[in-house]
């Protein structure tokens, strides 16, 4: 082999020197102390570097970051691939697109019937698994817990860029709020699908979604000032109960210390259980049947031909609202309660609860605003009587018309108890013989409202705490309140750091047990542990014991 001269090993060193100072230009250098980590808005993640902004309270914001491939032509209803690597700095400083879903525009005057963004846009770009993420102000020192978001919305509205984390980083902690599939295509089961999955199983692509973001926070979020081995996975409402999924769910084991349960539950009568695979498929005919894809040899390619906005337009036998997980996948192979059952969960310490007067808000909506005005006590009896069957008399006697100040009311306390309050209470008891449970009841009576409601007093209806953890600027929150809010978010921050809410200058908070039944209220007047919320629920009546069952028989 002949020696290069010295010519040619002078180029190849200068080629090289080019090549390492264009390659700086392109990547900022690593900072040269850990502190600064904590304080550059420009981070370094597996796939590439991002700029964020300066927060408002000092801290930084990061938004729009991909955490999975664009779901999009033939990945559309498949498991989320990782994201490309790019080169440079990507912009980190705008939230990205949320996923596809209708604008929630229905008020009488074109108003959204939620306060976030998403919900006045709604959006038809597949391209919009991203994160975003709130860090506060600091210097380095030991990582800091993180909470992962997912936003409620019925599995079919909503965005993570909807939260902002300002009052939970001021808190001490790293907030991620997370985007996922919505609607059929984040939650389509259908034999044509199935049979192209090596699971031979279809569904559930918003919560594969969901652990990707959890995957990635896994890999990144130390980057950020995060702790890798200190995360809660919260949510509500539809993001709720898809943390319980994810408690039942094998494929997420490891990814998160601890959970939190806002107004959703899944593993209790009364719930959002997740279908049986053959259920979810045979809704999912349904709905392909409404788009015009009801061939069953075509169904697949012609689901994926359709635009988002055709997708939207689907609705078959189930109304979109009630899209959600189903059992049968990989993701979830057993009924939550089933997994519980049989010891197959990721047992964590919970935070859980419920808001005290849920369906007032749906009633404002669906009865008032949208249904042609106020219940009278005759139409009462007749929702009733639609919604429950052979037991509809005894639930008229248990929630007669005249206890309540009015039909609205009244129906407003039926649904609390039984969709909310008291499967709550259940998953409670179920979770903490496992694993440490705080269980929770938000109780303002002033709430702020998202909705104008004439004939509907919506006290502490549902969602109505997120603006106590979650700033929303059309919502202003008075002095009493924002004292809630504070010690909420002190709650919610111990929390996610230790497992435990409790810590100094907070009320103490018992641990839940079944014996005790003790529910924390939250309230601007009040925050201390009640024994009177299975009554105030009626819960006895929704959940009676075996022995009572056995009793009835």
């Amino acid at each position: 082999m002949s020696m290069p001269s010295p010519r040619t090993t002078l180029a190849r060193a200068l080629t090289a020197i080019v090549a390492l100072l264009l390659s700086a230009l392109a990547v900022p250098p690593l900072p040269a102390r850990a502190g600064a980590a904590h304080d550059s808005p420009v981070v370094r993640t597996d796939r590439g570097w991002v700029r964020g902004a300066a927060g408002p309270d000092g801290g930084r914001v990061f938004q729009g970051i991909p955490f999975a491939a664009p779901p999009t032509g033939g990945l559309r209803w498949r498991p989320p691939r990782p994201a490309a690597r790019w080169s440079g700095v990507r912009d980190a400083t705008a939230p990205a697109h949320p996923c596809p879903q209708p604008p929630l525009t229905l008020l009488p005057d074109g108003g959204p019937v939620l306060p976030g963004e998403s919900n006045r846009t709604g959006s038809t770009t597949e391209d919009c698994l991203y994160l975003n993420v709130w860090t506060p102000a600091r210097t380095g020192g030991r990582p800091l817990p993180v909470l992962v978001w997912l936003h409620g919305g019925s599995n079919a509205y909503g965005a993570g860029s909807d939260y902002d984390g300002t009052a939970l980083t001021a808190r001490g902690m790293v907030v991620v709020t997370v985007n996922y599939r919505l609607g059929a295509l984040g939650f389509l089961a259908h034999p044509a699908l199935s049979a192209e999955s090596g699971d031979h199983a279809s569904g559930d692509y918003g919560l594969m979604d969901q652990q990707a973001a959890l995957r990635w926070v896994r890999r990144n979020i130390g980057a950020f000032g995060g702790d890798r081995d200190r995360v809660t996975l919260g949510g509500q409402s539809a993001g709720s109960a898809d943390t319980c999924a994810h408690i039942a769910s094998p494929t997420a084991k490891g990814l998160f210390q601890r959970a939190i349960q806002q107004s959703g539950s899944c593993a209790s009568d009364g719930g959002l259980t997740p279908l049986a695979l053959g259920a979810a498929e045979q809704r999912g005919r349904d709905f392909a049947a409404s788009v015009g894809c009801a061939d069953p040899a075509t169904a697949a390619a012609c689901l994926r031909a359709l635009s988002p906005t055709e997708l939207l337009r689907g609705t078959g036998t189930g109304a979109a609202s009630l899209w959600g997980p189903n059992t049968g996948p990989r993701i979830l192979p057993l009924p939550p309660h089933r997994a519980w059952d049989e010891g197959r969960v990721n047992a964590v310490p919970t935070l859980s609860g419920t808001t005290h007067d849920e369906y007032r808000y749906f009633t404002a909506l669906y009865v008032d605003l949208l249904g042609g005005g106020p219940l009278t006590a005759g139409s009462y009896a007749a929702l009733v009587k639609q919604q429950h069957g052979g037991r509809a008399a005894a639930v008229l006697d248990a929630y007669p018309a005249s206890a309540y100040p009015s039909p609205n009311l009244a129906y407003s306390a039926v649904n609390t108890d039984q969709r909310f309050a008291c499967p709550a209470r259940s998953d409670s008891r179920l979770y903490g013989s496992r694993a440490p449970v705080y269980a929770y009841e938000f109780h303002d009576p002033q709430a702020p409202p998202f909705i104008p409601a004439p004939h509907t007093p919506q006290g502490a209806f549902h969602a109505s705490e997120l603006a106590y953890l979650f700033p929303m600027g059309s919502l202003h929150l008075t002095p009493a309140q924002r004292r809630l809010s504070g010690t909420m978010t002190a709650y919610w921050a111990r929390f996610a750091a230790t497992g435990d809410p409790n810590g100094p200058r907070t009320p103490a908070w018992p641990r839940y047990t079944a014996e005790g039944d003790r529910v924390q209220v939250l309230a601007p007047d009040r925050v201390a542990p009640t024994t009177g919320f299975a009554t105030d629920h009626r819960c006895a009546f929704w959940q009676p014991s075996p022995a009572s069952r056995a009793a009835v028989r």
